[in-house]
Formats: structure tokens, sequence, C-alpha cells
């Protein structure tokens, strides 16, 4: 066996069992099917050319999910404000891992309440609730205290949950009668 084979063998078996978890989140952060999968194979590219550097401290979904992250940020920083480029993605694009039971209306609420929510909220809830990581690797992907994605993870569910109160309430008001004719 050479040299290049074993970080080749190591990728190719990363890249089996992560490839769809950083898709996912490459799609549900962009919004974009054909952007997400560009970055799958930017990500696994990256881990393949830093291999070397790659100290085994995190797990290795841990390291995955942490170069994910900055090359998304590379991309925002490309098109320019990251606000201005959530404006001009597709809200209807998202695919979120759900239930048979649940309703294609809950998942397009669900969808657009985390497009409401800041960048890093949403990061979090992405994270925590659709990747299953846990506190600590969480924080290890953001950079942050276990303590601070605690906090923030519990802001970010009522924050997601107040969203949803406030879009169901409009949608079961068929008008508002301070504004109507007298």
């Amino acid at each position: 066996m050479n040299e290049q084979s074993a970080p080749q063998e190591a990728i190719r078996s990363l890249y089996d069992l992560y490839a769809n978890d950083i898709y996912r989140y490459a799609l549900i952060t962009l919004g974009d099917s054909f952007e997400a999968y560009d970055v799958v194979q930017e990500v696994f590219l990256r881990a393949y050319r830093s291999w070397g550097s790659y100290r085994k401290a995190a797990t290795p979904k841990t390291w995955l999910m942490s170069i994910t992250r900055n090359y998304i940020f590379d991309i925002y920083r490309k098109k320019g404000t990251e606000r201005k480029y959530m404006s001009q993605s597709n809200p209807h694009s998202l695919e979120l891992q759900h239930d048979e039971a649940l309703a294609m209306d809950d998942l397009l609420d669900v969808q657009e309440a985390l497009r409401q929510l800041p960048e890093h909220h949403r990061q979090v809830i992405i994270l925590r609730y659709i990747e299953n990581l846990s506190m600590q690797e969480t924080a290890e992907i953001l950079g942050w205290s276990i303590t601070k994605v605690r906090n923030t993870s519990h802001r970010s569910l009522l924050k997601l949950r107040a969203t949803l109160v406030d879009s169901h309430e409009e949608v079961s008001r068929p008008y508002d009668v301070r504004t109507r004719d007298s």
C-alpha cells in the first residue's frame, strides 16, 4: 500500500458515512441542491488535502462539519452579505428529514420559520436537531462553549416556536377587523 492510498481510503470511508449529512446541512443552510452538492465535493477535497493535519481530537463527523461550516461561510463572503444571499435563495428548495405523519404544509411552515431565524440560531437548530449532534460536537463545530450552545439552542427553539405560532395565527385570521372599511 502506498502513502496516498491510506488517506484516499479513509476519505472514501468518511464520504460513505457522512456525505448525506453534509449535503443535508449545506442544503438547509444554502437552500440550493446544486450548491449543496458542490459543497459536499469541496468538503471532501479539503478533507483529503488536510488529512495530514487532522489531529483526531474531534470525531470525524465534527471535523467534516467544521470544514463544511467554514466553506459555507466562504461562499457567503464571495457572494456578498449573508442577508443579500439568503433573500435570493428559493425558500421552497429545502428538504428536511421528516416522519411520514408530518404534513407537507407543516414541513413548509418549519422550513420558512427556520429561514426567518438569525443565522446563529438556524445553525444551532440544524446541527442539534436535524443533524442530531451532541452539545459538545455542536460547540466544537461552531467554536463556542457548551454553555453558549445550550443557551442559544434554548433561545432558538423559543424563537422557532414563536415564529410558527405567529404564522399559524396569521393564516387562521381571514382579515383584520381594524382594516375593514367603516
